[in-house]
């Protein structure tokens, strides 16, 4: 069973993930409740990535008890939801809210959020707290690395100056670079017309790949960018055909039209590739039916389906929610392991008794989650001194008869 990489492991010791550890020991006397939680757009128009990535966090934690890892003392999970009723999808002012309300829940860890732009709203106010905060989707390399994006200041992120933020996937750096790769290559295209959503991760990675198209031999014909509240793109892809473009190019999310942008490619009669960010979903074929087919999207991650040291997570996953797990649910596991893993290292550490102290607490996991070399469902994550994985990776899919399916992974050894 991957169950925290025999839990006592997972923070500076390069664990073996097959192995588990149960109640007894040095926690047998540990009384109390630890305290995590996670942040997804459970709702709305992400709720088909956000539901299966929140069931990888609360399959970890569920575990957990169950094997009583943490002796005598329980884990309590709280999931928040951060996509609004106004908006209908994910909404950085309502992570904002969540983090406040887990800032002051006692929770040692938060496994989120999704989004990038919700991730810019959260990130302060947890930083100040010394809450970690480990993604398993976000990708926008502005987040963590000073100057990688234009619109966001890496600093203000983390104004104790601390690290506190961490994600299990890769950066819009490796993205961009696979995107423009495979439409160079695999799609052989040429002349590119670029739209984004306006929003952070969108803009981010349009440009990482406007960025490696170019630098590829590529030409970008256009780049425009539209509100991710855009539901006619008949103007855009009017112009995109004039422009003799052989591939429309999607910097966003689903939720805000990345189908749509397909379907409307297709009554237009735009004989075009499509390559879309965070479009691989099941919402992508609620909005372009039929015509979706042929498109090809592209996430951050492991396809966990092709890994052997995902195979019990895989089982497991499907006997406990009956159904497949999103491209992100395996990081998101991996990613609350990894918290659990380093509550438990403190506990230890403190004679196998919760900390008296809520904030000492958690400055200790905060020490152990960056010290993490764990061995998980997606492979062996360490982080970096910014709190970037070292285990870059990026995967390409395509839609056939409206479905996702497998193209190809590529593992990068260095950032690019």
């Amino acid at each position: 069973m991957v169950l925290l990489a025999g839990c006592g492991t997972a923070t500076g010791g390069g664990g073996n993930a097959s192995g588990t550890t149960g109640g007894g020991g040095a926690l047998a006397s540990c009384k109390g409740t630890i305290t995590v939680a996670s942040d997804f757009p459970t709702s709305g128009s992400d709720a088909s990535d956000g539901v299966p990535t929140a069931n990888g966090a609360k399959l970890a934690v569920d575990q957990a008890n169950v094997h009583r890892v943490f002796g005598g003392c329980l884990v309590k999970y709280t999931p928040l939801d951060d996509a609004s009723l106004a908006l209908g999808k994910h909404d950085p002012q309502k992570g904002a809210q969540n983090m406040t309300a887990l800032v002051g829940s006692g929770a040692v860890g938060v496994v989120g959020p999704f989004n990038s732009s919700v991730a810019k709203a959260e990130m302060p106010i947890a930083n100040q707290a010394g809450l970690v905060l480990i993604s398993p989707s976000n990708t926008n390399p502005g987040l963590t690395i000073p100057n990688a994006d234009p619109d966001i200041d890496a600093a203000s992120l983390r104004p104790t100056g601390r690290v506190t933020y961490f994600r299990t996937c890769s950066t819009d750096i490796g993205q961009g670079r696979g995107f423009a790769t495979s439409a160079l290559g695999k799609l052989h295209t040429r002349t590119a017309y670029v739209i984004d959503d306006q929003e952070t991760y969108g803009k981010g990675l349009a440009d990482q790949f406007v960025r490696f198209y170019e630098q590829g031999g590529g030409k970008v014909a256009k780049r425009v960018s539209l509100p991710g509240t855009t539901l006619d793109f008949r103007a855009v892809l009017t112009e995109a055909k004039g422009l003799d473009a052989d591939l429309v190019f999607f910097g966003g999310t689903t939720s805000n039209g990345g189908g749509i942008i397909r379907k409307q490619m297709v009554e237009l009669n735009l004989n075009a590739r499509y390559e879309g960010g965070a479009v691989t979903d099941d919402e992508f074929f609620v909005q372009a039916g039929p015509a979706g087919d042929g498109a090809y999207g592209g996430f951050a991650a492991p396809d966990v389906t092709k890994l052997p040291s995902a195979s019990r997570f895989l089982a497991d996953y499907r006997a406990a929610f009956n159904a497949e797990p999103g491209v992100y649910s395996a990081n998101a596991y991996d990613a609350m392991n990894i918290i659990l893993a380093a509550a438990r290292k403190v506990i230890v550490d403190n004679g196998g008794m919760l900390p008296a102290d809520p904030a000492a607490f958690r400055s200790s996991v905060r020490d152990a989650v960056a010290r993490t070399d764990y061995n998980g469902a997606i492979g062996h994550t360490t982080f970096d001194a910014a709190g970037d994985t070292t285990n870059l990776l990026f995967t390409l899919e395509v839609a056939r008869n409206q479905k996702w399916v497998y193209d190809s992974t590529v593992q990068l050894t260095a950032s690019p």
